[in-house]
């Protein structure tokens, strides 16, 4: 997979240079466990970056910058300093740049106030799943996942994202008598949930330096069943589209 020959590749390079700055090829020495960790840093922002994932790029930089104050001549700015301006950059960011996606071929649309809203199709090798279940949990971490559901008696969905990107849509599903739950936990990621225009949603979401954005116009059936969509947005963003 993609993903397996990214990281494998990039591990070779990490040996090559572990082994040429210990020969005293590079000027500035690094250490072995720095170097690790610089190296990792180095491999979480080109993914971030390929996904668009806006608190990994910053973050992976700010990390770097920390590491390599002196070489960089910003020692005199302390660590708080860097990760603060870290956090205000990631919280503007990730108001500003939407994820955007490199479509090969077009699947259904939905339409939204005028806009198309491709359902299916990528080049990329995102997790992409149909699901037929009550019971749906989603957790990315530094990846992207798309979700069709289809159940005809959905009660629960968990998605949890870090540093990555999930889209899951409900627009095939029909809800428990007694009503839905669906818990988000978002960490330098970002979420969309594409819900039916007529369901009674109830958003409890909690934001700490996030965002939350809807979309598509709400006609509410008085009669359906509530589904309550809550938990907590940290440095990230989530957008409800209405379908």
């Amino acid at each position: 997979m993609h993903r397996n020959w990214f990281w494998g590749v990039f591990l070779v390079l990490a040996a090559g240079i572990l082994v040429t700055s210990r020969m005293g090829i590079f000027t500035y020495q690094i250490g072995f466990w720095t170097l690790l960790v610089a190296v990792f840093l180095v491999a979480a922002f080109v993914e971030s970056l390929v996904h668009l994932t806006v608190g990994g790029m910053v973050f992976s930089l700010a990390f770097l910058a920390i590491i390599f104050a002196k070489p960089l001549g910003i020692a005199a700015l302390a660590p708080w300093t860097i990760l603060g301006a870290a956090i205000l950059l990631t919280a503007g960011l990730s108001l500003i740049i939407k994820p955007r996606w490199r479509w090969h071929h077009h699947g259904p649309r939905v339409i939204v106030n005028g806009q198309d809203w491709h359902h299916r199709g990528q080049d990329w090798t995102e997790d992409v799943q149909d699901v037929d279940d009550p019971e749906l949990t989603v957790d990315v971490n530094m990846s992207s996942s798309i979700r069709y559901l289809q159940s005809q008696d959905f009660k629960r969905a968990i998605i949890k994202v870090s540093m990555g990107n999930a889209k899951v849509y409900f627009d095939n599903v029909k809800v428990n008598d007694e009503g839905a739950d669906i818990y988000v936990d978002d960490s330098f990621g970002g979420v969309e949930l594409y819900l039916p225009k007529t369901w009674n949603v109830k958003n409890d979401m909690n934001t700490s330096f996030g965002a939350i954005e809807e979309k598509g116009f709400q006609e509410i059936d008085p009669n359906a069943p509530e589904v309550r969509v809550h938990g907590n947005i940290s440095f990230g963003g989530m957008t409800i589209i209405y379908v």
